[in-house]
């Protein structure tokens, strides 16, 4: 048994050293999206939030493909949109919705019990994939390669606002979450500031309203978790991170039409 600790040990210090500066990236790939390899880091718990923020780049590129491809091919141009959408959802293993359905699940006190979502949470999804399918749906083909980068990035930034506000989350959760190591305030900034810049230049001055959304989404759900619970929590990083896209998804209604 202590070997095959070795070994393990071992292998994740060979990526660590193959990766170099890359190798917090390829953690948080594996914690924060469906990708499974490299399997020797999935037990690490060091997931760097500027990482986890950067990801939202390649998930939300894939996006407007997705929804380019379906619209070359003759679909719709609201339903390529939807389809881009639903990538978003499938880049981001979901973890937004589960951390959506979680939340409100805890809320209704069934979360400790282990039972299946209530059914108010269920049609809290339902009603919050609607608005954010009709908000893409108003959006211009030409359009949707900002829409979906500046969704994508933003939820992941209001995921990591959310922590470096509130106290550490004790213990990473070991399944895939938007959760991160404590970033120290130089780095927030920085990426803050990075953020702010995508987003301007993706919805233009107005996306500014999107950022103020989601970081007084993240200030208040945190505030709301630190009373009810006495700490944060996976879920309601998820939460956050559905309130800072579908801030961006509907601002970008009157950004673009």
């Amino acid at each position: 048994m202590a070997g095959a600790y070795t070994g393990l040990v071992s292998t994740r210090e060979d990526w660590q050293r193959r990766l170099g500066p890359l190798y917090g990236g390829a953690v948080a790939l594996v914690h924060s999206t469906p990708w499974r390899w490299p399997t020797e880091v999935s037990d690490d718990d060091e997931r760097s939030a500027g990482w986890v923020v950067a990801l939202g780049v390649p998930i939300g590129l894939c996006a407007w493909a997705v929804a380019a491809l379906a619209h070359a091919v003759g679909i719709p141009a609201p339903l390529a949109a939807i389809l881009g959408l639903a990538m978003l959802s499938v880049g981001g293993a979901a973890l937004i919705e589960r951390g959506l359905v979680e939340r409100i699940d805890h809320w209704h006190g069934d979360a400790r019990a282990g039972r299946a979502a209530t059914t108010t949470s269920v049609l809290a999804l339902v009603l919050v994939t609607v608005v954010r399918a009709v908000a893409v749906a108003f959006v211009a083909p030409g359009d949707w390669l900002l829409l979906f980068l500046a969704t994508a990035v933003t939820g992941r930034w209001a995921a990591i606002l959310l922590q470096s506000l509130g106290d550490p989350i004790p213990r990473l959760d070991s399944r895939r979450s938007l959760v991160a190591t404590p970033a120290p305030l130089w780095l927030i900034a920085a990426i803050s500031g990075g953020v702010i810049l995508l987003v301007i230049f993706c919805l233009g001055k107005i996306g500014v309203v999107a950022l103020a959304l989601a970081a007084l989404a993240a200030f208040g759900l945190g505030v709301e978790a630190q009373r009810r619970d006495a700490g944060l929590s996976a879920p309601v990083v998820g939460f956050t991170a559905a309130v800072g896209e579908l801030g961006v998804l509907l601002v970008a209604t009157i950004a673009f039409t």
